[in-house]
């Protein structure tokens, strides 16, 4: 039974419905043969009051059960009367016009089995449709994916770039987690946490004074998590022209899709659906994806060894070193290369969490861990990157493992595990601690690829090459040629698709055709 049948019986009168006798529609087809028959006099009309139906009396003592009780007896009756009318005689309220076939009018079993008293101008009015106790199936909203598309544009500021002119890569991810979360929040209504961040691979740098365009669209929706993927472009503001900056694949965790611990119950997410062929391939490709990170976690947790290679954290430990010996430029023109073993580019950052770098749950942006985790890469890479110029080429898969709050120390450590010519990978170990409690934790890992480069942002050969020597610095250099020609198979895969994949907000090809015709 809908709501606006169930006001009915307070809104109209019972008593001013009227129905045709079964004789006067026998006199009319008799007098108007091939005619429909009309209600011709009073007289042949019975009035549903004359010991048909009783008068309803509400008390305002009465229960919900009482009264729903009578309004269903009521219906009753008056669905039997409308069955043995004529099918073409419709119930006609005084001095009204005609009205076309009514709507069935069903009773509602969530009325009768609700527990909780309403006056009778409640039951009449119903000013709260959402109040009603729903079924579990009714609750779930179908979206489709279209429907979930964020698009940021920010203007690249000087505090966001380096003495390039360059944009940090730290603040693009930034960008990309906070537009990723404003789209899982369309799904999930209510607020999410970061969990996972797939490989970020930068093409083309964000330079300051230009444009970057962030849009992001949900891709899947799990249980209680849903991937959002993320495309960034730079258009410049001279001539109009875009190009893909890089792109992300952010894994979102919905608060309320889980019980909560005071016995909240959880809250189903809105299921996503691909209305177009491309959206159906990346829909998709999202349940791969999601198997592949399911998978990499399982290893990493039968896996103890993992965690012998990991960087500790320098505490408020007495006598702990906080910096690295420092390093020695290389001569001018020198052609052999000094060794130096990894420890010399060990950089350590500690960070509060103040309220500015959290969410409304207290918890730090994931975007605001990944600044500081290049902003500390930088200082280990620059440790035999003497060009005096670095650029993030790319940030491997991240996954948080346990989340820091407002409050909490952060720790960041980072050190070069591997040279190739112009670019090193360093790894990120993240850790952070609880003040009042005193225990450090460990949040996660990653690897960044960071390229030295001159002031025309030309790549420049490193002048040091890595000597490990202790055995956890020879574990950690062991896969970093195996992991780098992971991330160039995977660049080329990402720029062969470039053109096969347009933006998400709908604009890249149009803005190129234009750019093609005039500047702007």
């Amino acid at each position: 039974m809908s709501i606006e049948r169930m006001t009915s019986p307070f809104d109209s009168p019972i008593r001013s419905h009227v129905i045709a006798s079964p004789a006067a529609s026998d006199r009319s087809d008799e007098g108007q043969a091939g005619q429909s028959p009309r209600l011709e006099a009073p007289s042949a009309q019975v009035s549903l009051t004359n010991g048909n139906l009783k008068k309803i009396a509400c008390s305002r003592e009465e229960t919900v059960e009482t009264l729903s009780a009578k309004v269903a007896k009521l219906e009753e009756q008056l669905s039997r009367l409308m069955q043995s009318a004529p099918a073409d005689v419709s119930i006609t309220p005084k001095g009204a016009a005609p009205l076309s076939s009514p709507a069935p009018v069903h009773s509602s079993p969530s009325l009768a089995k609700s527990g909780r008293r309403r006056s009778a101008f409640e039951l009449g009015n119903m000013v709260d449709p959402a109040s009603w106790p729903l079924e579990d199936d009714a609750k779930e909203e179908i979206v489709s994916m279209a429907a979930t598309r964020v698009v940021m544009h920010q203007i690249v500021l000087p505090a966001e770039v380096d003495s390039l002119g360059i944009c940090f890569g730290g603040q693009v991810l930034s960008w990309i987690d906070i537009c990723a979360g404003l789209a899982a929040k369309t799904v999930a209504r209510g607020p999410v946490v970061t969990a996972s961040v797939d490989t970020v691979h930068f093409l083309r740098p964000c330079h300051q004074g230009s444009v970057a365009i962030i849009a992001a669209m949900v891709n899947r929706v799990f249980h209680s998590s849903m991937e959002v993927g993320v495309r960034v472009e730079e258009e410049d503001v001279k001539t109009g022209a875009r190009h893909h900056c890089c792109s992300a694949y952010l894994t979102f965790v919905s608060v309320l899709a889980r019980p909560g611990r005071d016995g909240r119950p959880a809250r189903r997410m809105k299921r996503v659906i691909p209305t177009l062929p491309t959206h159906t391939e990346i829909h998709d490709a999202a349940e791969r994806r999601r198997r592949e990170r399911l998978h990499r976690r399982a290893l990493l947790q039968n896996q103890p060894e993992t965690a012998v290679p990991r960087l500790q954290p320098i505490t408020h430990r007495e006598g702990s070193a906080t910096l690295a010996p420092a390093l020695q430029a290389a001569e001018a023109g020198a052609k052999v290369k000094r060794s130096v073993t990894p420890a010399m580019t060990l950089a350590h950052m500690t960070q509060l969490i103040m309220p500015q770098h959290a969410n409304s749950l207290g918890i730090t942006f994931g975007g605001q861990v990944m600044r500081w985790m290049e902003q500390c890469a930088y200082i280990a890479a620059s440790r035999i990157g003497r060009s005096g110029h670095l650029l993030t080429g790319s940030l491997d898969s991240l996954a948080f493992a346990q989340p820091t709050r407002v409050g909490d120390i952060m720790y960041v450590t980072a050190q070069v595990t591997g040279a190739f010519g112009s670019s090193m990978e360093v790894m990120i170990s993240v850790c952070g601690e609880t003040p009042t409690i005193g225990e450090v934790f460990h949040c996660g890992d990653a690897y960044a690829t960071v390229v030295s480069v001159d002031t025309k942002g030309n790549p420049v050969e490193l002048p040091f090459e890595l000597r490990p020597d202790s055995p956890a610095d020879k574990l950690r250099c062991a896969e970093a040629a195996y992991r780098r020609d992971e991330r160039l198979g995977m660049r080329h895969a990402l720029l062969m698709n470039e053109a096969r994949r347009p933006s998400l907000d709908g604009s890249l090809a149009s803005a190129r055709h234009h750019h093609e015709r005039r500047a702007y």
